[in-house]
Order: structure tokens, then C-alpha cells, then sequence
């Protein structure tokens, strides 16, 4: 049966990307509700938002494909329901610090960016969890400036 589903891809510059996106999409004749791109400053990473009408086993085939493209970091498939349950959290934390494998094992993120000063870390989790772990980040930050 089908239904909405959001495609939601992280990947860093690269030219032709969309035509690459775009072109999975079309050669299986699937239309675009809607497709987006936005450029986080924070971590350099473009973030796709793509809204289709399709069988979930079709989607899951797409997402597989479009994770197979050099310079996709990850990409997130999300029907309505989840939309408004789940949330993707981006964080970027300096190699130095020692909270961050405290957070990291908190929400199951995964590396998506390991750089030797920074490494940034992607995760898909419910609102509740991300208010438990914005609370526990002030503590930590609490604790770390004494």
C-alpha cells in the first residue's frame, strides 16, 4: 500500500548530487512530493528532505541506493507518524571531550564525520530522549565549568 514517507539525507558538497538523487528517483518513475537542500554552517553538511508517495518496500530499496552514492554520510526514512515522534539529532563534538562518549551511547548516534579535531554524530530518536539529553549536557557543562 502506499504512503507518504520523508527521506531525509546527510552528505557533504558535491556537485551532481541532486541530478544523482533525482535520477534514482525518476528511473523507477517515482514523483516528488516535495525536495528541499539546506547547508548547516555548524558542520558542513547538506541536508536533503525529500517527501514521496510510494510502497514502503520501494523507499527502503531507494534510501539503500541513495546510501550507496560517494558523499552521502547517511540517510533517514520516515513515514508521517514517525515525523511527528522522532526527531534526527545532529552533534558535533571536539575530539578532546570526554562527554561525548557518554552522549553518544545515551541516543546510539554514529559517526558521520571524523575529522582530527571534531567528529560529528547523527542519530534518529524520540523528542523525550533528546530533552533527557539536552539536560544531562547542561549538567555535564555544569560540572566541567568548576
Amino acid at each position: 500500500m502506499k504512503q507518504e514517507f520523508t527521506i531525509t539525507l546527510f552528505s557533504e558538497k558535491q556537485e551532481g548530487l541532486i541530478n544523482k538523487v533525482v535520477l534514482i528517483l525518476t528511473r523507477r518513475k517515482i514523483s516528488i512530493n516535495s525536495f528541499s537542500v539546506f547547508f548547516c554552517k555548524t558542520v558542513n553538511l547538506y541536508r536533503f528532505t525529500i517527501t514521496l508517495i510510494e510502497t514502503e518496500s520501494a523507499v527502503q530499496n531507494i534510501v539503500y541506493q541513495m546510501e550507496k552514492i560517494i558523499g552521502v554520510f547517511k540517510c533517514y526514512l520516515q513515514t508521517e507518524a514517525e515525523l511527528s515522534t522522532h526527531q534526527i539529532l545532529l552533534l558535533k563534538f571536539l575530539n578532546s571531550d570526554e562527554k561525548e562518549k557518554q552522549i553518544t551511547s545515551i541516543i546510539n548516534a554514529i559517526p558521520i564525520i571524523q575529522e582530527t579535531d571534531y567528529c560529528v554524530y547523527t542519530s534518529k530518536t524520540h523528542k523525550e530522549i533528546i530533552q533527557q539529553l539536552a539536560t544531562i549536557i547542561t549538567e555535564l557543562e555544569a560540572m566541567n565549568s568548576f
